[in-house]
């Protein structure tokens, strides 16, 4: 067992973290002591070069490079700037033509620079230059194109002062302040970025660069605290005693609370470390975001659809792909020795990432699937005088169709997993298939209920919504199907959970139609053409009828069926939506009977009259 206290234990990593950071520190304050003089150094060299000819030429040819650059610039704005206009005069309603409007700026707008920033890079080339002046002069280029670049980012996303152009949900009173601080951020970090490098590669002053890198990190951290405290104010719960109020949490503390871990692990540990940190607080802060950020677009609408989600699922894949490759790059290490390093820590953290990938891509499916499923089960028209709507198979077979993509996701997923952790997978499939037949053997009830299952839905015996009787005489309206069951409600309430393998033969009374007959007893002596006539004109009063109406498909028709002693019956029928036989037929003998009654004619009473012949006289 290893010690706790030893080289490879807890304690160890301790120690070695400790030691590393005092002499982070021992460093930092070393270059902190000899910066001055190498500042006063770098500024008695930088203005004897200045006053030189070599000096004055440079800035010169700085000048024209500018001039070059500025001038390349225009003559591309002389011909884009009308077409520009007319797209900055275009209305703006929503904010998803926002981003359309934003992206068409961005192109007119990011072109320009390109084109100024190549011309600029590309005559510096023409000159000849003093030592290390080109460097600086590429390096000015291309923090101005920083500058720039970053000015019109902000200008597109917070619009300040143009509300409708706004790609972000924030305040129009905040969205000036909050442009202004992105830009004095990126401004520090542009400068962290170039300035430094170049004092050491330049002048090799490394106190120097040391001491301005960290000048630099101090300001834009405590500039950072300051914005987090004044535009984040949301709170967050977090979960309290039973019988009392939960305590907040501001997020503009966590947000400080997490710059200030950041610069503590920047000063007394390594910039990668710090700079993986800073990724994953940005990475999680950007996927709390997401969903406020991705609805903003959709606000306009009642119904916005399935888009939003998948947009939403695609975006957090998005953003942790680019966290990861930030992380990469921050490492400073190539793809391909990462991947063919030996460390087991190494090759842990790539599997990991590698099933976190894998996650994310079928989080990203599920969602599409998902949303698209539940997007068409809420277009499905309802039912139409309690009939099932003619989307009553998609009502059926949907929600089967999503609950067998998510375990097919789930199993994929996981044997996708188990490979990239370097699990060999295919004795567990072997298993998998020798465990599957003893279970198919130990549960073959099981087995035929679910096959029978696939059978009766593809022949679509059934639906939801329809009344169905089964050969064991269980009927009732079909309410729910599962893999193995279909839920019956019968008429008087009870719910039955019927296995598929013991419906047996399936009696579908709620499918395209249904003819209803019934008998009207009429007394013996009656005219049967003058009842027959007054059933049809019934049939075609309620055919006309507009309530009645529309549920009959076949109008009431009535015959002499049969003569019985005292008694004709006459046999009615008609053609109906199913389900709806009853009320037509209680509509029917109620008309029946008042045409009856108008004509003074009345049902049979049952009794026989018999007429005896007259006898011989007595």
């Amino acid at each position: 067992m290893t010690p706790l206290i030893s080289e490879s234990g807890l304690a160890g990593l301790a120690m070695k973290l400790l030691a590393e950071a005092k002499e982070r520190t021992e460093r930092l304050g070393s270059d902190l002591v000899q910066a001055p003089d190498e500042i006063r150094r770098l500024y008695a060299a930088s203005s004897d070069a200045l006053m030189s000819g070599s000096g004055v030429r440079a800035f010169t040819y700085l000048l024209i490079l500018l001039l070059v650059g500025s001038a390349v610039e225009w003559l591309y704005w002389s011909y884009a700037m009308a077409p520009f206009n007319a797209l900055r005069a275009t209305p703006v309603l929503t904010p998803r033509q926002a981003l359309r409007h934003a992206l068409r700026r961005l192109l007119f707008l990011g072109s320009g620079l390109l084109l100024f920033t190549v011309a600029a890079i590309g005559a510096s080339a023409a000159f000849t230059w003093p030592k290390g002046v080109h460097e600086l002069v590429v390096a000015a280029t291309l923090l101005l194109l920083v500058l720039r670049a970053a000015w019109m980012g902000v200008s597109l996303i917070l619009a300040p002062g143009r509300p409708r152009l706004r790609l972000v949900p924030v305040e129009s009173r905040r969205a000036r302040w909050l442009a202004a601080a992105a830009m004095a951020i990126v401004f520090l970090l542009s400068l962290e970025g170039f300035v430094p490098e170049l004092l050491e590669r330049v002048v090799d002053a490394r106190h120097a660069a040391a001491a301005v890198r960290l000048a630099i990190a101090s300001l834009t951290a405590a500039l950072l605290i300051a914005a987090a405290l004044l535009f984040i104010r949301r709170p967050v719960r977090v979960a309290g005693t039973a019988g009392r109020a939960p305590p907040r949490i501001s997020r503009s503390f966590l947000a400080a609370l997490a710059i200030v871990a950041i610069y503590a692990i920047w000063l007394l540990s390594s910039t990668s470390t710090a700079l993986i940190v800073a990724i994953v607080v940005v990475v999680v802060a950007l996927q709390m975001a997401l969903r406020d950020l991705v609805h903003f677009f959709w606000t306009d609408m009642e119904d916005t659809g399935l888009l939003p989600g998948i947009v939403l699922s695609a975006a957090r894949f998005v953003v942790v792909l680019l966290g990861l490759g930030a992380c990469a790059i921050a490492l400073d290490t190539p793809v391909s020795e990462l991947a063919a390093s030996e460390k087991p820590l190494v090759l842990l953290g790539l599997r990991i990432l590698a099933v976190a990938a894998l996650v994310l891509l079928a989080n990203v499916v599920w969602i599409t699937i998902k949303t698209s499923i539940d997007h068409r089960l809420g277009q499905i028209a309802p039912a139409v005088h309690g009939e099932p709507g003619p989307g009553a198979r998609l009502l059926t077979l949907l929600p089967l169709l999503r609950v067998t993509t998510a375990v097919l996701i789930t199993i994929l997923l996981i044997m996708s997993s188990l490979w990239a952790l370097g699990i060999e997978i295919t004795p567990l499939l072997a298993g998998a298939g020798v465990v599957g037949l003893a279970l198919g053997f130990g549960a073959q009830a099981l087995v035929r209920d679910v096959i029978a299952g696939i059978f009766f839905l593809a022949e679509d015996a059934f639906r939801i919504g329809e009344y169905i009787e089964s050969g064991t005489s269980i009927k009732g309206t079909v309410e729910r199907i599962t893999l193995r069951t279909v839920a019956l409600r019968h008429h008087n309430g009870p719910l039955h959970f019927v296995p598929y393998g013991a419906l047996g033969t399936v009696r579908n009374t709620s499918r395209d139609w249904v003819i209803e007959k019934f008998n009207i007893p009429m007394p013996i002596g009656i005219d049967s053409e003058k009842i027959r006539k007054m059933i049809k004109k019934v049939g075609e009063e309620m055919k006309a009828d507009p309530e009645i109406g529309p549920l009959i498909m076949e109008s009431l028709k009535g015959k002499l069926y049969r003569v019985d002693p005292g008694v004709k019956i006459f046999r009615c029928k008609f053609r109906t939506a199913p389900g709806k036989q009853f009320d037509v037929r209680a509509q029917a003998l109620k008309r029946i009977e008042a045409s009856l009654k108008a004509m003074g004619i009345g049902f049979a009473d049952g009794t026989q009259t018999v007429l005896m012949p007259a006898g011989p006289a007595a």
